[in-house]
């Protein structure tokens, strides 16, 4: 899948701009549905999140470097960009002023006549589909510009069940050595499962970005899978949630994402530590109708958890913050009375604590 199994290049032809086509396969663009035909879509979806701007810039101080060669796949007719979808849409923006307001793009640029001159036509390698993915697959997933980890699993996705090669020798191609081209795959055949049922929109997020490592993660956690009902060595095709897990799904996609047109923000703010507080939340039936109730995700970790866990945890962390006390008492202490009245306080409290613990040992030796 590197570079060189593209073989002996063709020569680059140049082909007019205006021929050229943005991809809705771009893994850039995996969160999202889009056709050949949504080409303002896209063009507008890179502008606003792919940094368009940075390369316009540059082509507006240099025109465009013939040595950054577009690939392009011939399909039904049409010549469309794989490789280089930015390029062109910087080229789109700063030679069309109507696309610009057609997409309510405000800038005023105005290209020298050797800058327009070199937009006009772009160099171009004409492939198959298939040997273009090998080379942007080693381009972006082990090379010097990497994707995102949605986009890195749409290409691992498509190279699987397109190209029909085995997952085991696209992670081997890679350098995976810890099964991270399993789980992306796995993560991106639920994310596909719950967004065909209708259960999750990427668009309806909370957050802008979309953390897609937050659901291939938490399908690791043995808790999770018992949830929805999948298994670590399940065939990886197909649906992987069953039917009858279907509303837990959706109940999953919303605890990790949220929902703006239901004004729910998501349970998991962070991978370190919610993910882990989640899946321990969804050990316990007690935990998880807390989760389902709406609680916080820290409400519900208490119930999980139960009395017992808690007053443990908080004996030991009471106990370690006081030695950390001890530790510093002969040079962080200057006679402030506010600390030592504090200070009493806890020796107070913990006379009360230890006395009623013995009261229970000894109810309990009875």
């Amino acid at each position: 899948m590197a570079t060189k199994s593209l073989g002996a290049l063709p020569n680059v032809q140049l082909e007019p701009y205006g021929n050229l086509l943005l991809d809705p396969d771009n893994p850039r663009l995996a969160e999202l549905k889009l056709t050949i035909k949504e080409q303002d879509r896209i063009l507008l979806w890179l502008w606003k999140n792919k940094a368009v701007s940075e390369l316009v810039d540059s082509m507006l101080a240099s025109g465009y470097w013939r040595h950054e060669e577009l690939f392009v796949s011939r399909e039904a007719d049409k010549l469309v960009v794989i490789e280089g979808n930015r390029r062109l849409a910087a080229v789109r923006l700063l030679l069309e002023p109507e696309t610009r307001t057609r997409l309510n793009i405000k800038a005023d640029w105005n290209p020298s006549p050797k800058v327009t001159e070199s937009l006009k036509q772009l160099p171009v390698i004409i492939r198959p589909r298939a040997e273009i993915w090998e080379y942007i697959g080693f381009k972006h997933l082990n090379g010097p510009q990497p994707w995102d980890s949605i986009a890195k699993a749409q290409y691992i996705h498509r190279v699987h069940t397109s190209f029909h090669v085995p997952l085991d020798q696209i992670a081997s191609t890679l350098g995976d050595r810890n099964d991270t081209v399993v789980r992306m795959y796995r993560g991106y055949l639920v994310l596909k499962q719950s967004m065909d049922d209708g259960l999750f929109d990427p668009e309806n997020r909370t957050k802008p970005k979309f953390a897609f490592s937050h659901l291939w993660t938490a399908l690791t956690y043995k808790s999770v899978q018992e949830f929805l009902g999948v298994t670590q060595d399940q065939p990886l095709k197909g649906q992987l949630v069953p039917k009858r897990n279907r509303q837990k799904l959706g109940e999953l996609m919303l605890w990790l994402y949220g929902s703006k047109e239901e004004d729910v923000e998501p349970k998991v703010r962070s991978q370190n530590p919610h993910l882990r507080e989640m899946a321990e939340v969804l050990e316990s039936p007690r935990g998880l109708q807390f989760l389902r109730s709406g609680q916080p995700l820290a409400v519900a970790l208490e119930a999980a958890r139960g009395d017992p866990r808690l007053f443990q945890d908080a004996i030991s962390k009471a106990e370690a913050e006081l030695r950390n006390a001890s530790r510093f008492v002969a040079t962080g202490y200057a006679g402030e009375r506010e600390l030592l009245e504090t200070a009493t306080n806890i020796e107070k409290l913990a006379k009360t604590l230890a006395s009623t613990m013995r009261r229970q040992t000894m109810d309990d030796d009875e």
